[in-house]
């Protein structure tokens, strides 16, 4: 006879364990297949775009913050060859002060592109075209599509350098693999090795209580325990819930043999009564449907504790490719007569498998009731919703929303001298938002000589962020994607230039450096900071590190012996300019 257990922490009942059980094969008893690929890709066309074994820190599908991530994080050290993965042309060459960084993008005969990310810099004979249309263009962030003729290249050959440019958080390599159709394949359905024969690792499991919709109602952490050798599972194998629908959420890692840190899984199945119920699959990824990501998991638990959990279940607003479409999509009809067999497997894309089974019943004495906070309208989430208040409109498309939102909305007077609006408190920023939408606000005491300065802020991170912003007679207008705090400000201060490796005698100095920064980060339509960099009155090239706020030049034929003065002039998105000038002996 199965145990009966309460759905609370730490309950501390004498029974045995049943254990997550690891495998390489499917669980017994469980028929139905976890991976349904959407098209067939080439398993021996590409080689690694390395020498050596590939290491990795990041896999593709691995949950990032907005987005599925499209490729694999390949480890390596600053400097080391990058070559290329199969026969084909340089096509596209990028380079960015964030996201990719340097990157390449190679076309091949049968149709797929592989892109190279993050690069230090490019093979010397690229490198110098880039160069010379960098100072032709007078611009560093390039977009360069090329003619097919112009850098053929061969399977191995050299391309490029491992670097850490544009967004990226350390050395490596962001290798992709694109389809004929453009979407992101998982380079590991591809045949490029990696060695792995661990299986992945679950660390906690939630339960959400749903409506008929599949719209989550609250959440409860669900009792997990684990081992002494950090095996995790469950004190008996029954669990009583007090509700009608539910669905699972689980927090879940990849580990590889040679790189020991989380990556990200590659399938997320669950069967309810040895059927399958859900199943997410990294398979491919297209890139116009990534946002997704925001609905695929907890978004709450991530924005509040930084945790990512895979829903087991579909909101009615997620419309992702990557799930197979089931009866219930992951949501669990329960009643207090007969338990129903829930079995979890987790797997990557090298097979290996962990699995979960466990019951769960309803508990009718002690059935959940959620109390939702006070809220004045109701947003469906398959529907345009409009909001007009005094001094304030939104305007939200269709599929906006993931699921219908009670929306709260307030409003509170702020007496800092650099606010121009009432604070408008719009909804929850823990709530997810898929699409841009329309904000307008209308100022209060805005002073006429600072109307081409205000900007809709968003003071969500506690210091505002400029969305932008154009005149509708005497409305302020932008597009935002997020709910939270808005009002208007005036952006007066230009961004300041300071000096990080200039001194009066260069003579001894590679290069010179600089750090620009604005008072408002950018949100919305509002447009980044610019610079222009200059030597004796001719543009020079710097390059902009965007994650560390740092333009560098480094000296080349262009700067002789002598006395030189250089001048750097930052602009933000309301046109305040920042000016620094200094001379210099090289």
């Amino acid at each position: 006879m199965r145990s009966i257990l309460p759905l609370f922490f730490g309950a501390a009942i004498a029974v045995a364990a049943v254990w997550v059980n690891d495998a390489r094969q499917q669980a017994a008893g469980v028929g139905l297949p976890e991976v349904a690929l959407k098209e067939v890709h080439p398993t021996d066309y590409f080689a690694p775009p390395v020498s050596g074994p590939v290491m990795l820190t990041g896999t593709c599908g691995e949950l990032r913050p907005n987005h599925f991530h499209a490729g694999l994080d390949i480890d390596g050290v600053t400097g080391n060859p990058i070559l290329a993965a199969a026969d084909g042309y340089v096509e596209t060459v990028k380079v960015q002060a964030s996201g990719y960084g340097n990157v390449l993008y190679v076309k091949h005969p049968n149709g797929y592109t592989t892109l190279y990310a993050h690069l230090d810099r490019f093979a010397p004979e690229i490198q110098r075209h880039v160069k010379s249309r960098q100072y032709e263009l007078e611009r560093f962030e390039l977009d360069l599509t090329l003619p097919s003729d112009m850098f053929p290249v061969k399977k191995g050959q050299l391309i490029g350098y491992l670097g850490n440019t544009g967004g990226s958080q350390g050395p490596h390599l962001h290798f992709e693999i694109r389809s004929p159709s453009g979407k992101a394949v998982n380079p590991l359905l591809c045949g490029i090795p990696v060695t792995d024969n661990l299986a992945p690792d679950i660390r906690d499991l939630k339960v959400y209580f749903l409506n008929p919709k599949r719209e989550v109602l609250g959440s409860r952490p669900f009792p997990l325990k684990k081992d002494k050798a950090g095996n995790i599972g469950l004190e008996g194998d029954t669990v009583r819930i007090g509700g009608a629908t539910i669905g699972f959420g689980v927090k879940t890692y990849d580990r590889s043999n040679l790189r020991r840190n989380d990556n990200g899984v590659y399938s997320v199945a669950l069967y309810t009564n040895d059927k399958l119920a859900f199943q997410w699959t990294a398979d491919e990824f297209d890139f116009d449907d990534t946002r997704y990501l925001n609905a695929h998991i907890d978004y709450p638990a991530r924005q509040r504790y930084g945790s990512w959990f895979h829903r087991c279940f579909t909101l009615p607003g997620d419309f992702l490719a990557n799930y197979t479409r089931t009866e219930s999509m992951g949501a669990i009809q329960l009643n207090s007569r007969e338990p129903v067999k829930v079995t979890l497997k987790i797997s990557d894309a090298m097979a290996n498998v962990k699995t979960l089974n466990f019951w769960v019943i309803q508990d009718e004495t002690a059935m959940e009731s959620f109390m939702s906070p006070p809220f004045l309208f109701l947003f469906p989430y398959d529907q345009e919703n409009r909001l007009d208040m005094d001094g304030l409109s939104l305007t939200l498309p269709r599929g906006t929303l993931y699921e219908t939102v009670q929306m709260q909305y307030m409003v509170s007077v702020d007496s800092s001298s650099d606010l121009y609006s009432p604070m408008h408190h719009l909804h929850d920023e823990r709530t997810p938002v898929h699409k841009h939408f329309d904000i307008r606000l209308k100022p209060t005491h805005l002073p006429s000589h600072l109307r081409s300065k205000a900007v809709i802020a968003n003071c969500n991170s506690g210091r505002p962020d400029n969305c932008g912003g154009v005149w509708q007679g005497d409305w302020l207008s932008t597009r935002t994607r997020a709910f939270g705090d808005y009002c208007v400000m005036a952006d007066t201060i230009p961004p300041r230039i300071t000096s990080v490796n200039f001194t009066r005698d260069m003579r001894k100095k590679s290069s010179m450096s600089f750090r620009i920064m604005d008072n408002f980060a950018v949100a919305g339509l509002a447009d980044n900071l610019s610079y222009r960099g200059s030597i004796d009155g001719k543009w020079v090239l710097f390059e902009y590190d965007k994650k560390r706020n740092r333009i560098t030049y480094t000296f080349d034929e262009r700067v002789g012996k002598g006395e030189h003065t250089v001048r750097i002039i930052a602009k933000d998105d309301r046109g305040n300019e920042g000016v620094f000038e200094g001379k210099f002996i090289k």
